[in-house]
């Protein structure tokens, strides 16, 4: 622990110095612009240094003018969703304005550039530090989720996934959640396997989004016990919501969750039984087996 506190000292007072240097170059960045670079940016290595021992792929950060390149920050207090379509040296690429707390947003950045380079994640192309809530830029993908196209009214609008292009996702994400549990010197858990955060490119093939939520094991143990419950219901496994214990396991059962709802079309919790009352996918796909 005192090893990490000298890493993150040191690393803070080298900030300091790119900061200062960075604001004599930029006398428009606002004192509060420059305030929030300078405690994002400590925030954002000493993530680094907790879950990857401050070696991470390099991600380019981009400044106030920057982002009002990519799109008009003035828009960004007005937009609804967290994604607005930006332009960067004319490619469309997704920005990410997330209601996320710091301490997440600064985990998704840090987690999803060091998975920018594996095929099936969504690529993290850079973020802006300099607002409370740090920005982030993503390589374009359509607004189209795997919820979208397996469940819910968008379905209707979406072209029907033939077993062969099923079987295709499920086999990439589960390459996605493999290298989260194997690539590291620490396992990391994924904690946030949904439909809702898997995209697709223009090839249809998978890009799973939104690392937010992901955490490390510890040097030595098996399992991190979480203080609070995280996720989405009906993805959660059960030693996880009963203990708040997390492992690989967790993320496992997610993705047996995930295969069933691929498999039958229907959520985690459904009106599929014939008094159109709530039902739980597991009971009724049991229930179906036996049948």
């Amino acid at each position: 622990m005192m090893k990490i506190q000298r890493i993150s000292d040191g690393i803070w007072m080298q900030l300091q110095r790119m900061g200062g240097d960075k604001k004599e170059e930029h006398e428009q960045i606002s004192s509060e612009s420059y305030e929030h670079l300078m405690i994002n940016g400590r925030l954002l290595l000493e993530e680094r240094v907790s879950l990857f021992n401050g070696r991470t792929n390099p991600v380019k950060c981009f400044s106030f003018e920057e982002l009002n390149k990519i799109i008009d920050i003035n828009q960004i207090h007005s937009i609804g969703s967290k994604w607005c379509k930006g332009f960067i040296d004319g490619k469309v690429v997704l920005v990410k304005v997330s209601k996320n707390k710091v301490q997440n947003i600064i985990r998704e950045i840090v987690v999803a550039a060091q998975m920018s380079t594996h095929t099936n994640v969504h690529k993290l192309l850079g973020c802006c530090l300099e607002y409370k809530r740090p920005i982030l830029v993503y390589e374009w993908v359509e607004n189209v989720s795997l919820q979208d196209r397996i469940v819910g009214d968008r379905i209707e609008n979406q072209e029907i996934l033939e077993w062969k292009d099923r079987l295709r996702i499920l086999w990439e994400i589960s390459h996605v959640i493999a290298y989260l549990h194997t690539a590291f010197p620490r396992p990391i858990i994924y904690k946030y396997l949904t439909p809702a955060n898997v995209f697709f490119d223009k090839n249809n093939a998978v890009k799973v989004s939104d690392f937010s939520l992901s955490v490390s094991i510890p040097k030595g143990k098996t399992y991190l016990e979480d203080g609070y419950l995280q996720g989405t219901l009906g993805y959660l496994a059960p030693e996880y919501m009963k203990h708040f214990k997390l492992s690989e396991k967790v993320d496992v059962y997610a993705f047996g969750v995930l295969f069933l709802v691929l498999l039958t079309g229907h959520t985690p919790f459904s009106t599929t039984n014939v008094h159109n009352s709530w039902e739980n996918l597991e009971d009724w796909v049991r229930e179906c087996v036996k049948r």
